[in-house]
Parts: structure tokens; C-alpha cells; sequence
């Protein structure tokens, strides 16, 4: 399995593979079955809107009733922020994680079925959008799937990059590695955001607390 610095250097890399890529970071990862778990879901998925004619809101719903009512796909409210729950196969697994990881799941399975689905940072939360229609019909993984009203702020809604996605995931393990006082973890998930591309003040800054979690175990 390629490192999560080769699959990051790709110039356009896979959702699924830089996700699983950073979860052998940290441990062994089975990649065939995590992927093997998404092309089945993505055949159920193709399934599911076979008859949807090319609708744009019915392939949505189609794809929250297959991965959310179907599979149990959801947010994980017990142990939100648990390592466990950034790690796409352990998602895949559980059925359980934090919005970005149930939203990779959303699009890597839709993907496989020709559903345009791509991820959605939104400020505190993360979800999924239709970009087949305009608007994008919103879907909301850590909710099971349900559709998203209209109060969302037009401006946040746009696909976002793997690697952007992956910087985010990284973000969110630094933080959960340190409350649990796992150190040398929070260094590793820091160290590999400098793996990604990344503004000139924006990688000063990630280098810079890099060098402090490093100071700290010293």
C-alpha cells in the first residue's frame, strides 16, 4: 500500500486511498476489504438509481436510503471525537464516525455508481451535495442521510479536494490525540499535514505547532 506522501503527491489522488492511506499511518489497515466494503455499497447504490432517470434529488435521497436506512451509516454521538472515528475503514467497519468520514464513505460509494456526490465543509460540520443540480442538493451523513434545507449560506457550499478533506481530518486527530494525551500519535497526524499542498502562511503555521507538540516531548 503506497504512504500517505505518495498518494498525497498525486496530483488529483483518490478520496478513498489518501483516506486509507492516512489510517495505515497510524496502524496496519486492511485496504482491499475497506475497499471491497465501498464497491459493494457503490453496486447498491447504481441499483438504487437505476430508475432515478438522472434526477438529481432522487439520486440523493437514494443514496442517504442506501447508506443511511439500509447500511446504519451515521454519526457517531457517543465518542464523537475518538480516533476510531477518523479512520475510514474502522467507519466502514463501525457504521459510525465524525461527519467528514461518514461524508468520505457518501462519496467514495456514490462515486462508484456515477452519483456526483463530493464533500461539503460547512463552519462546525461537514456533509455531502448532489453537484449534478443547481443548487446542489445538501445530504447530511452524520444524520443518516436527510436532506439539508435551504438555510445554508450559498458561499460554503462547493466540492471540496481530497486533500483539503484530508487537512481536515488531520485537524481533527491532532485535537483528539491530544485531549487523550497521546503525543507522539498527535505528532504523527501533525507531521503529515505537511504532506499536503498548502498557502505559504498556512504551512508556517501548521510547521509551527508541528515544532511545538515536537518540544513537548522533549
Amino acid at each position: 500500500m503506497a504512504s500517505f506522501a505518495q498518494v498525497a503527491s498525486e496530483p488529483e489522488p483518490r478520496l478513498d486511498a489518501l483516506a486509507l492511506a492516512l489510517a495505515a499511518e497510524f496502524r496496519r489497515v486492511d485496504a482491499r476489504a475497506a475497499l471491497a466494503t465501498l464497491d459493494g455499497l457503490g453496486a447498491e447504490i447504481a441499483d438504487a438509481v437505476a430508475e432515478c432517470g438522472g434526477d438529481p434529488a432522487g439520486e440523493a435521497r437514494a443514496c442517504g436510503r442506501v447508506l443511511g436506512a439500509v447500511h446504519g451509516f451515521a454519526g457517531d454521538r457517543d465518542e464523537y471525537d475518538h480516533p476510531d472515528n477518523s479512520m475510514l475503514d474502522r467507519v466502514l467497519e463501525r457504521r459510525r464516525g465524525l461527519p467528514i468520514l461518514v461524508s468520505v464513505v457518501y462519496v467514495a460509494a456514490a462515486g462508484r455508481a456515477g452519483v456526483p456526490l463530493e464533500g461539503v465543509g460547512l463552519p462546525g460540520h461537514f456533509v455531502v451535495g448532489h453537484f449534478g443540480a443547481d443548487p446542489p442538493v445538501l445530504l447530511d451523513p452524520f444524520a443518516g442521510g436527510a436532506l439539508l434545507g435551504g438555510d445554508v449560506e450559498r458561499r460554503y457550499v462547493r466540492p471540496w479536494a481530497a486533500a483539503e478533506i484530508a487537512m481536515r481530518m488531520l485537524n481533527n486527530l491532532v485535537g483528539s490525540y491530544q485531549r487523550r494525551g497521546h503525543l507522539g500519535a498527535a505528532i504523527t497526524a501533525a507531521r503529515l499535514r505537511l504532506d499536503l499542498p498548502a498557502e505559504p502562511a498556512l504551512r508556517e503555521s501548521l510547521e509551527a505547532e508541528l515544532r511545538r507538540l515536537q518540544a513537548r516531548l522533549n
